[in-house]
């Protein structure tokens, strides 16, 4: 007698497990990743509104027909657990350390510009200095007055708070 052994047909227990696993591994994944770019829009919305209200109230201050030294703080209407801070001070700006700030060589080393009034050992405003009577010439390229204004927004952030600022300078000669 002979008998035919017929073959199973389908997948044994292990390999249905073995791809449920998988299976389920890579559906956690992207629903992190879904969940992770849902915060991350969250958190771009949050900040683009403090951007935005920085820059109106920059440009609410930035319109008054005359500044003077002031601080002012209060909450913001429309956008709830937004507060805003502002400050408006009068300070004196030596043009020549101003510009140093931007002279930064790669190696992190600061460097005196070269094109500024008494810097430049090639300047002709020594030479013009010292026609005019005076025996040396500009060791600062000139303080001016100025305000600085500062703008902070406070917003919200999940459980926590988080805060933008925007900072500007603007001669009192022209307010």
């Amino acid at each position: 007698m002979i008998m035919n052994k017929k073959k199973k047909k389908g997948f044994t227990l292990i390999e249905v497990s073995i791809a449920l696993a998988i299976a389920g591994a890579s559906m956690i994944y992207t629903y992190q990743l879904i969940a992770e770019g849902m915060n991350m829009q969250r958190k771009s919305i949050l900040l683009t509104n403090a951007v935005l209200l920085a820059k109106v109230k920059m440009a609410q201050i930035d319109s008054s027909p005359k500044l003077e030294d002031a601080t002012s703080k209060g909450e913001i209407p429309g956008y709830t657990g937004y507060s805003f801070e502002t400050s408006i001070k009068e300070e004196e700006m030596d043009l020549l350390k101003l510009a140093e700030q931007g002279g930064v060589k790669k190696d992190k080393q600061k460097t005196n510009p070269d094109d500024l009034l008494g810097t430049n050992p090639n300047a002709k405003m020594d030479e013009y200095m010292k026609k005019r009577g005076r025996a040396q010439g500009s060791k600062t390229a000139g303080i001016i007055k100025v305000y600085r204004i500062k703008v902070k927004i406070i917003y919200p952030d999940g459980a926590s708070e988080k805060e933008y600022i925007a900072e500007t300078i603007k001669s009192t000669q022209y307010n």
